[in-house]
């Protein structure tokens, strides 16, 4: 792989030349300024009692091991970022393997605990979900999910060039509800990751001021949490004074919501969505248009109703969901308040719902006016990535959209809306790092 015609290719000549330019504005010969950068983005989280993650590739971390300390030491994670600042799309799967295990042995060696891989450039591949399984990863964090938020019809050419180049790098998701939420390949958990990030907003779009980026953050915040999603924002560190005031909008406008943003890292939201991956309910019928529900979760769950009468106290959670404390409660409502999936629907069908929390029922169509939502998907959610991700999409929507009586598991913990994560890529850390790193691309293509 050449990085500088990967960069070219990717960014553009004039992004390119102007991000030679910047090396040198952002990164000193020392720690100091990225020291500075990367102790600014933990002081801002630790008002709200927060902390970051970041990833950073092994190489560099050898190089700084004490600083890297420092930072976990203060409460920030610290996941991989590969070997050497690559793009596993060029890579095959053995190659990706080699050098994804080196990276863990550096790791080791420093003795840096981790959880979570990031790949350079968000490029992952179908091999690289194997390898991260294969190897034990809790997480990773590499799918795009695309916020339409900038005003594109005001841009010049030649910034219009640069920022469709960083989606087509991306190959970003579009705006769903699915989309926001976490959710499992086989043992291992992708969590989404939103753009647009720092790097587009300052380098691509040439939106560089505080009170301009944090607004536009706090639109995706909403837009996140109107859908109980994850907002992960990747901020790179080396951005980190600059982003000052728009990642304190940020948190601002995440802290002023009616219900809370869970603020965490990301290696807590991959404890969390297993946790509440065990979840289940028990429906019984008492009688007719009586329901006794049964939650086995543990005490962080937040149990949501909607449209039926719950006997025992719930709190208001939204115009048409209650919350509810209790465990095992009785329920008036006209149907089963589940849903129901016919029996030659995939199990894969079942799994899916299951995660995103809902109960779920096998039945036959002459019973569908006893659930909340009849499914019946023989063919199962798609054969294709891109089929599965509409499906999934639609399904979620539909159901979110119900009128009818159904129980579910919110998706965050003690009663949270949304849940918002704060990352960043360390790629350098000095200007020494930054030129390196293209002899060590070259080195391991």
């Amino acid at each position: 792989m050449n990085l500088v015609a990967f960069s070219i290719r990717t960014k553009g000549g004039r992004n390119f030349a102007r991000r030679l330019w910047t090396v040198f504005s952002r990164f000193g010969f020392s720690e100091k300024r990225n020291r500075r950068s990367l102790e600014t983005v933990i002081h801002e989280l630790k008002r709200y009692q927060a902390a970051p993650t970041f990833f950073i590739p092994a190489v560099v971390l050898r190089r700084h091991p004490a600083l890297l300390a420092t930072i976990s030491q203060a409460g920030a994670e610290i996941g991989i970022h590969g070997y050497v600042h690559n793009d596993y799309r060029q890579l095959h799967k053995d190659a990706q393997q080699a050098q994804t295990r080196r990276a863990i042995s550096v790791f080791q060696d420093v003795k840096m605990p981790f959880q979570g891989f990031r790949n350079p450039y968000l490029g992952w591949s179908e091999d690289s979900i194997e390898v991260f399984t294969d190897l034990g990863f809790g997480y990773e964090s590499n799918e795009a999910v695309l916020h339409e938020v900038v005003n594109l019809t005001t841009l010049s050419p030649t910034i219009l060039d640069g920022y469709q180049k960083s989606l087509a790098l991306y190959r970003a998701l579009p705006y769903t509800t699915y989309a926001l939420r976490p959710h499992f390949e086989g043992a291992l958990l992708r969590i989404p990751t939103s753009i647009p990030d720092d790097e587009m907003l300052f380098d691509r779009l040439r939106i560089t001021t505080g009170e301009e980026v944090g607004t536009i953050w706090s639109k995706v915040m909403q837009r996140v949490y109107d859908v109980e999603g994850a907002y992960v924002l990747n901020l790179h560190p080396e951005r980190g004074v600059l982003c000052q005031q728009a990642l304190a909008t940020l948190l601002c406008a995440a802290t002023s919501q009616p219900r809370p943003v869970w603020i965490t890292r990301l290696d807590e939201i991959a404890h969390w969505w297993k946790e509440r991956r065990a979840f289940t309910f028990h429906i019984q019928q008492q009688e007719e248009g009586a329901w006794q529900i049964q939650a086995e979760c543990t005490n962080r769950a937040t149990i949501l109703t909607r449209h039926m009468q719950v006997e025992g106290e719930t709190m208001l959670w939204s115009e048409s969901e209650a919350r509810v404390e209790a465990r095992t409660f009785m329920v008036q409502a006209e149907r089963c308040p589940a849903l129901a999936v016919s029996h030659t629907t995939p199990e894969e069908v079942v799994d899916f719902l299951h995660e995103q929390g809902y109960p779920v029922m096998r039945s036959y169509e002459e019973e569908r006016n006893n659930y909340a939502l009849y499914i019946h998907m023989p063919e199962g959610l798609g054969t294709s990535r891109a089929e599965q991700f509409t499906n999934r999409s639609k399904l979620v929507e539909q159901i979110e959209a119900l009128d009818q009586p159904l129980v579910r598991f919110a998706c965050w913990p003690s009663g949270h809306q949304a849940a918002l994560s704060i990352s960043g890529d360390i790629d350098s850390v000095t200007i020494q790092d930054f030129f390196l790193r293209i002899l060590e691309v070259g080195k391991h293509a």
